[in-house]
């Protein structure tokens, strides 16, 4: 079966009612695992007690540890701003453990994938890092999740090379589309992605209008689901999570689109990245709906 490598930031987000683990490759990874997907996390951690800490929760999860190297810096933190919860905005701290991470050695299966953002990019150490392991991998997912100031264009631009899975919000394909003088029209922005990067499959995420799936067979779109906002935190990545799953599982696209949506919007009901949901309780959420 195949493995998830989930590349970049592991950190605490640091919200008013307390500090949460998370940081989105960790997210990935956390929900890939519980859905049964085995999962591992390539990062770096400050030797410290929140560093210590992320290792315990991880190691709880079931979540690969064995690329995530201790050094000087401290482990990275992110104050969370949820006083709009459906626009939440973020503090990041800098520098962090997590701008240093070496490519690990890893003995690469056929099928694996590599999920990363644009984030961990902001320091060359870990930039050079992330590349060395894209030419390894078998499939390559790249989350966007642009975080300002730290977006840099000729970074992401050279990151979306090559990359089969692309996953952006509304905000992130505008952008792309200034950049790239796309259609606004997502379905059509695909065909132009997918010769001058060659990308394979498209998601976009639209809040509370669910998702959409656009390849070369077409474009499929999500349900949508009822729900009282706590803070949409962590939505996407378990979103993301549960896609990977179902392409990794070659499962019945709009089943896992579906299902997807479903679990992204129930970690958006509840406060922070990483509450634990079961297949079975999100079997029962999405059968209710």
């Amino acid at each position: 079966m195949p493995k998830l490598y989930c590349f970049g930031e592991i950190l605490w987000d640091l919200f008013p009612s307390g500090a949460k683990p998370g940081g989105a490759p960790m997210n990935v990874a956390i929900h890939a695992q519980n859905l049964g997907l085995d999962s591992e996390v390539i990062s770096a951690i400050g030797d410290d007690e929140l560093g210590t800490k992320l290792l315990d929760l991880l190691a709880e999860r079931g979540v690969g540890t064995t690329a995530v190297l201790r050094q000087e810096h401290p482990t990275g933190t992110v104050t969370v701003d949820t006083t709009n919860p459906t626009e939440v905005k973020y503090t990041i701290e800098a520098p962090s453990a997590w701008d240093f991470i070496d490519a690990p050695v890893i003995e690469w299966q056929p099928g694996d994938l590599l999920l990363h953002g644009s984030l961990a990019a902001r320091n060359q150490q870990s930039y050079e890092a992330l590349k060395k392991l894209r030419g390894q991998a078998s499939v390559r997912v790249f989350d966007l999740n642009l975080r300002a100031p730290f977006v840099d264009r000729n970074k992401i631009e050279a990151l979306l090379l090559g990359t089969e899975i692309v996953k952006v919000n509304e905000e992130e394909y505008a952008l792309l589309a200034e950049w790239l003088e796309l259609p606004a029209e997502a379905s059509e922005g695909f065909e132009k992605l997918s010769a001058q990067f060659g990308t394979q499959d498209l998601i976009l995420t639209r809040g509370s209008r669910g998702a959409q799936w656009i390849n070369s067979s077409g474009t499929k779109v999500s349900r949508t689901y009822a729900i009282t906002v706590k803070d949409t935190v962590g939505a996407g990545d378990s979103f993301l999570a549960a896609m990977i799953f179902g392409i990794s599982h070659q499962l019945d696209p709009q089943l896992t689109l579906d299902y997807a949506a479903g679990l992204g919007a129930m970690v958006a009901s509840e406060e922070g990245a990483n509450p634990s949901i079961s297949k079975s309780d999100l079997k029962a959420f999405v059968e209710a709906q």
